[in-house]
């Protein structure tokens, strides 16, 4: 047996999910199973987990351009109320066809499109084809419609507006993916260069229904019960109302008791929708950690509300007071959740840039049939509250991220036009934390020392440092759900032939391949040592997911054999129990020492 490769098939484990049944490891003479519980065996150096924290910065003048040409210098970088040194600084504008790249101080032009060729049939062809660019400078946009919280005429004005953003204004190198909220995450095309793909499957969901028609026909029928208490109410005498307040205990008759009923019922279940889509968001976004590069998800929606049923709130308490107390709102509050939204969304470096669907509103008090009687004025500060109410998640989530809220305007074309230059002309400060990977959420202030009046600077409010385990728990089910693929390392997965066992289930053998000299290895004491950690999770034909499985490996070569393995791949044997049927895998590889990791997607077709 060489020092890369193995055979032998010793040992199992078993995952506890249905799809994956079991997994046995091939342990090669390199590659022993590590201590889970210690970050470095005999013969180990500490696991090596530096890490460079970038901040998007975006400047713009007074009348919205942005600001080019600062350096370094303009900027203090704090995290946590301390000023930090800014250890890696890089800036990017475009002029024309390039775009202009300063490291530190020095100035370099990178074309976005290579040459034309001179043959006509190979200009085409390579108009095709996407540009190459480095990850540093990647763009990553999901479209994400929320159908749960859109109206149909809505939307599909606004997509309008984004097919033609999409075609003039994404370059070809973007990779864009489009995924909806449908009561759950519909990952509806994933990350591709092809923009026409794109713009076709917006068409697509053109013909699907927005469900905010039917709550907002429910609010209208809440609106009506409650316009009844208040004719009840102005038709009693004094008397009458004092009598039926006692006996009703503050309320006023069963009209009241009703219309309360059925408010608590509708914050409710809007509590519980809007869960549904952060929870539909959330995942979307800890799915693109592996993503390298920047990441903009374009979120539409006719809003969504910061607290429940606010409006119905105060309309009641405003028809009579001791119906509802506004206190109770409270139990329908979900800025904390919209908070926990943005950390992650800062976590992963992800920028909102959400808008509003609604465009220009009308208030209400338009309209004769919206009138309560004995309440002049009451439906203008009810639509007020509805805006307020329904806008507030939209400009924290853009506002914390480093995005933009387009809001308040029927078209979105001029407000799409600076989010591609945003997309186009940044600046990435950079600092090496303290600690990295100690799991704590850090405050981020960017300050812009010359600041003129009328500029802003935009930046990610703060972000949380992943610990190892969660960013490689979290790459692993990226490259399995998105197919985001991160290999710096080179990883390669194979499978052989599978075998059919007895209980009708199948064994599959797995091979995982890194070029030695991709691994860094630590002589000591005539061995040169090595520290992996492997994750997988599995994924079947019906979207029943494993939980990530580590399996940590210490690799151990003689100095002697050094030669052996130069040129060469390591290679570790894997031998998974599986149902039949087809089986998409997800990889993520560390190598501790070195402190890279590779995330990757491999498919099995087991028969």
């Amino acid at each position: 047996m060489s020092w890369g490769d193995s055979t032998a098939i010793p040992r199992r484990f078993n995952l506890p999910a249905a799809v994956l049944l079991g997994l046995a490891a091939a342990l090669p003479a390199t590659a022993q199973p590590g201590d889970a519980r210690s970050p470095s065996g005999p013969g180990f150096v500490e696991v090596v987990n530096v890490e460079v924290v970038n901040v998007d910065v975006y400047v713009t003048d007074a009348d919205g351009k942005p600001v080019l040409g600062l350096g370094p210098d303009d900027f203090e970088l704090r995290v946590d109320g301390r000023a930090v040194p800014i250890s890696n600084f890089y800036a990017v504008e475009q002029q024309g066809d390039e775009l202009l790249v300063r490291r530190g101080g020095e100035l370099t032009a990178e074309p976005l499109l290579p040459p034309p060729p001179d043959d006509p049939l190979e200009r085409a062809a390579a108009a095709r084809q996407p540009v190459t660019v480095p990850p540093e400078q990647a763009l990553h946009v999901v479209i994400y419609i929320d159908n749960l919280n859109l109206t149909p005429p809505n939307r599909n004005r606004v997509m309008r507006e984004l097919r033609a953003f999409i075609r003039e204004h994404l370059r070809p190198e973007d990779r864009i993916m489009l995924a909806s909220f449908d009561r759950y995450l519909n990952l509806r095309m994933p990350f591709t260069n092809d923009r026409d793909q794109v713009r076709r499957a917006l068409l697509d969901l053109e013909t699907f229904t927005g469900q905010r028609v039917h709550r907002n026909s429910e609010r209208r029928d809440l609106f009506e019960v409650i316009n009844d208490v208040n004719t009840e109410i102005e038709n009693r005498t004094d008397n009458e109302r004092r009598i039926e307040a006692a006996r009703q205990g503050g309320l006023v008759g069963g009209s009241a008791v009703l219309a309360r009923e059925q408010l608590i019922n509708y914050a409710g279940s809007v509590r519980n929708e809007t869960n549904m889509a952060i929870d539909g968001l959330m995942r979307l976004i800890e799915n693109l950690s592996a993503a390298p590069g920047r990441k903009a998800v374009v979120y539409v929606a006719d809003g969504i509300p910061m607290i429940a049923g606010e409006d119905i709130f105060y309309f009641l308490h405003g028809v009579w007071e001791q119906a509802v107390s506004l206190i109770e709102m409270t139990e329908y509050d979900m800025s904390r959740r919209f908070q926990q939204l943005a950390a992650v969304a800062n976590a992963n470096r992800v920028s909102f840039y959400a808008i509003d669907a609604r465009g220009l509103t009308v208030y209400s008090q338009a309209t004769i049939d919206s009138a309560v009687a004995g309440l002049p004025g009451q439906m203008a500060q009810i639509d007020t509250i509805v805006r307020t109410n329904l806008q507030s998640p939209l400009q924290l989530m853009a506002e914390e991220t480093g995005g933009r809220a387009i809001i308040n305007t029927n078209r979105v074309m001029p407000d799409l036009l600076q989010v591609a230059a945003d997309f186009r002309n940044y600046y990435a400060l950079g600092y090496m934390p303290d600690l990295a990977g100690d799991g704590a959420y850090h405050r981020i202030e960017v300050v812009w020392k010359d600041r003129p009046r009328g500029a802003e600077v935009r930046f990610r409010k703060g972000y949380r440092d992943k610990t190892l385990e969660s960013r490689m728990i979290e790459g692993t089910l990226s490259a399995l759900h998105l197919n985001m693929l991160e290999n710096p390392l080179g990883v390669r997965i194979h499978n052989l032939p599978p075998k059919r066992r007895p209980d009708g289930n199948y064994d599959v053998p797995l091979v995982i391949e890194v070029a030695w000299e991709d691994l860094t290895l630590i002589p000591r004491d005539g061995v040169h040592h090595g520290r992996i950690q492997l994750w997988m999770a599995a994924r079947d034909e019906k979207d029943h997911t494993t939980e990530p499985q580590r399996t940590p490996l210490n690799i151990a070569v003689p100095a002697d054999r050094l030669a052996d393995i130069e040129g060469g791949t390591w290679r570790y044997g894997l031998e998974l129990t599986m149902e039949g049927g087809y089986h998409d895998l997800g990889i993520g590889l560390r190598d501790d020492i070195g402190g890279r990791q590779s995330f990757l997607r491999g498919g099995v077709n087991v028969r």
